[in-house]
């Protein structure tokens, strides 16, 4: 079985870093046994990186598990754990692009297609992690030329309610949409349409669903002690000191990206019931969650903080 991410090292017999992503490409370079290097290069997001002295690199990841992407709110390269170090390249505004050389199983690698006879050869052997069959109907579409928030449908296509979560309806080949948002290889799109008024009701749930981080952020007075429902990815449950100046000192909370597929970061207060269901989630695991605002800006890094309410 193919594996959706490869494990890289920072020395062959060394502790896991962090994960490649399934079809990133990065260059090669020597080959050592059964582990070839490769040279990790991409963007991170500034706030999730602190300043670091140690085997000669600069950098070094703060949060508990980071991205870097292609580029800045680009495709996800690879997955890198707490601690670990990196070499700065370049920065713009809130992201620096960082190297780093690692070392994957050979195995798990492939040399991407060779090029075409008009295009220019790459300068290097590259690598990539080994991926799952193509859909050639999956094509990037042509970088547009207007506004990057205004799209429209290439073909008939399924709605789902987060990525990789269960469908919950269609559109057709030609409809316009506004991208809102954008994690990885999806976007969340806006469309409007008319409905018959007798076939919708008001909402009567009091939970607000579609609800974004950065909507949060702009109105946070406006959302304080609603209910709302978010997908998240739950990075790691931590534990409030006199640094936090939003949180009482011991209080438990969760560090997660959310909503999905937004991924900003999110802090979720854990009341001491629901404590036991949280320790039992695994790093990077996707939950829906219903959670009571606290505050739409946190005082230092503007983050939502939430209350957990509802776990499944």
């Amino acid at each position: 079985m193919e594996r959706a991410e490869e494990p890289f090292l920072g020395e062959i017999g060394g502790a896991r870093l962090g994960q490649i992503a399934q079809n990133s490409v990065f260059k090669s370079g020597p080959v050592r046994g059964n582990y070839t290097q490769l040279a990790l290069e991409g963007w991170v997001f500034k706030p999730s990186l602190r300043s670091a002295s140690q085997g000669g690199h600069t950098l070094a990841v703060s949060s508990p598990v980071e991205n870097m992407r292609d580029a800045p709110n680009g495709r996800v390269l690879a997955r890198l754990i707490s601690g670990f170090l990196l070499d700065e390249v370049e920065r713009r505004g809130n992201w620096v692009k960082v190297r780093r050389d690692v070392w994957v199983l050979t195995a798990a690698l492939r040399r991407p297609p060779a090029p075409a006879a008009a295009t220019a050869p790459p300068r290097g052997p590259t690598a990539a992690a080994r991926p799952a069959q193509a859909d050639p109907a999956a094509a990037p579409a042509p970088a547009p030329t207007g506004d990057p928030r205004r799209a429209v449908v290439r073909r008939r296509m399924q709605l789902y309610r987060a990525p990789d979560s269960t469908a919950i309806g269609q559109l057709e080949a030609g409809t316009p949409v506004r991208i809102t948002a954008r994690a990885g290889g999806w976007v969340r799109v806006e469309a409007q349409a008319w409905v018959r008024e007798n076939e919708i009701r008001p909402s009567d749930s009091g939970i607000l669903t579609g609800l974004s981080a950065s909507e949060l952020r702009g109105a946070p007075e406006e959302f304080k002690g609603k209910l709302l429902r978010w997908t998240i990815q739950y990075l790691s449950l931590q534990t409030a000191d006199e640094l936090r100046p939003d949180f009482v000192p011991g209080q438990r909370y969760i560090l997660a990206r959310g909503p999905a597929p937004e991924y900003a970061f999110v802090y979720i207060i854990v009341p001491t019931e629901r404590l036991a269901d949280v320790q039992r989630l695994e790093p990077l695991a996707s939950v829906s969650i219903v959670a009571r605002v606290v505050n739409g800006r946190s005082t230092y890094l503007a983050n939502p903080i939430l209350e957990l309410v509802e776990l499944p």
